[in-house]
């Protein structure tokens, strides 16, 4: 019994893994102004769970963000920009 119970909670694991997904999302960030402003943007959306990389760019005002789908949602990524002081919406390319 100890031993279905394992394999089936190892599958469950396994099974949700497969589905999970690494996306890209490209954000606009128009508060950032200075030098120092992509560091904090950074340092925020970091701190989401399953945030796997940030890049901010000052100069296009934008951040690049990877994450596991399965572990960070779009919605948490936005509020730790905003909550840092950056309010941030999901890049469409024509702004």
């Amino acid at each position: 019994m100890k031993r279905l119970l394992k394999l089936t909670a190892a599958y469950a694991i396994l099974a949700t893994a497969a589905f999970a997904e690494e996306r890209s999302v490209n954000l606009s960030v128009p508060g950032m102004f200075c030098a120092s402003c992509p560091f904090v943007v950074q340092a925020a959306i970091q701190e989401v769970d399953g945030v796997v990389s940030v890049f901010a760019d000052a100069e296009q005002r934008t951040a690049l963000v990877i994450y596991d789908d399965a572990v960070a949602s779009l919605e948490a990524i936005i509020a730790a920009s905003t909550n840092a002081g950056y309010e941030a919406t999901v890049f469409d390319g024509n702004s």
